[in-house]
């Protein structure tokens, strides 16, 4: 199922869920839905992009 565990990808994604968590718990709901907007766009791009590249392989 998981063929490579790409770490930057993985650091980003990781960065971006502790920094909403943090925007939560201080109650900066502004930055919270836009942390979240971006982690939602982030996350979309990377799995088109790794579907794309997959389709190429083959």
């Amino acid at each position: 199922m998981f063929d490579k565990i790409n770490v930057v990808d993985l650091a980003v994604i990781i960065g971006l869920v502790a920094a909403l968590i943090l925007a939560i718990f201080y109650n900066q709901n502004e930055l919270a839905m836009s942390i979240a907007s971006g982690l939602l766009g982030y996350i979309g791009g990377n799995i088109k992009t790794a579907a794309t590249k997959k389709e190429n392989e083959k």
